[in-house]
């Protein structure tokens, strides 16, 4: 009697991949207390689950609508001008330094957004290196001005994809060690190995469009970068390189409603003698006071 052998599983392509773990800050207080769903009907137990339905599913929804909207904004446009006015062939290397591939999974109440940084496909791998900056400061800044702060980090490790769009390994583990125990108030901290891969591509004096490009990027990922206090270094969204690059016209209302906001939450943990809370926002407003909209400033040219 014949027999079927074995279906063998796919190899895995293990590879180093940069990571951006942004976490949704306040939805334990939100869920404090929360257990089955009430056992009768009564309007006044709806309202209290509506309510925490609000103050948490709303809010992991929102963040999760933002992160796809703006990764649907970044991508590539093929019937650019600037695309539009070079030759066939150099419009086929256009095509090829514009390409991006960053996927990003569900993660509970945070998202984890990843690139592969040996995806063959791929020939500027700091176009993708770039759109998880972008992206994780502007969750961070929107997330203060809409009252749903976050915090995150964005760091360089190996990793795999053992089912499409779902990433395990060192990368994952390295940037939510990051978040979680470094990042503490509402800022997105860059690992050291980030910084280390920028500095190579800085450093990099190869002539070829594509090593071009990804230096140029390079530059830009590093003038988005500040130092704080305790050593670590965070992106830099109240920044004049993020205001040119990103927020442009809608930083001055953002920085208005996210310091309204950051001043409120530090009131109430003062109140409430909340240390913790209280010093995290109270660092928080302090790299607000120390950096106005750049629309206050001379802009850089």
């Amino acid at each position: 009697m014949a027999t079927t052998p074995p279906t063998e599983k796919p190899s895995l392509n293990v590879g180093n991949y940069c990571v951006s773990f942004v976490d949704l800050l306040g939805q334990r207080a939100a869920l404090r207390g929360q257990s089955l769903l009430p056992p009768s009907n009564s309007e006044e137990e709806k309202k209290k689950l509506h309510a925490t339905l609000r103050n948490s599913i709303g809010s992991i929804a929102s963040l999760q609508e933002r992160a796809e909207t703006m990764l649907r904004a970044s991508a590539p446009n093929p019937k650019s001008k600037l695309r539009a006015s070079l030759s066939i062939e150099d419009q086929s290397i256009w095509d090829e330094m514009q390409k991006t591939k960053v996927t990003t999974q569900r993660w509970s109440d945070g998202l984890v957004s990843f690139a592969c940084l040996g995806d063959e496909e791929i020939k500027c791998h700091l176009n993708n290196v770039y759109g998880l900056f972008t992206l994780a400061g502007s969750l961070c800044f929107m997330g203060l001005a809409s009252k749903q702060p976050i915090r995150g980090a964005i760091e360089i490790a190996w990793g795999v994809e053992l089912h499409p769009g779902e990433i395990y390994g060192a990368a994952v583990a390295r940037a939510y060690e990051l978040e979680n125990y470094v990042a503490g108030y509402p800022r997105i901290v860059i690992g050291p190995e980030m910084l280390k891969f920028l500095d190579l591509h800085c450093q990099n004096q190869k002539s070829d469009a594509f090593s071009q490009l990804d230096r140029t990027l390079a530059t830009h990922c590093k003038e988005m970068i500040l130092v704080d206090a305790d050593g670590h270094a965070f992106l830099h969204y109240l920044g004049q390189s993020f205001f040119n690059a990103v927020s442009h016209g809608a930083h001055a209302d953002l920085y208005e409603k996210a310091q309204k906001f950051a001043s409120k939450q530090f009131e109430e943990h003062q109140r409430a003698q909340n240390t913790k809370l209280a010093f995290r926002y109270l660092h928080l407003l302090q790299y607000f006071s120390a950096h106005p909209p750049p629309e206050s400033n001379a802009i850089q040219k």
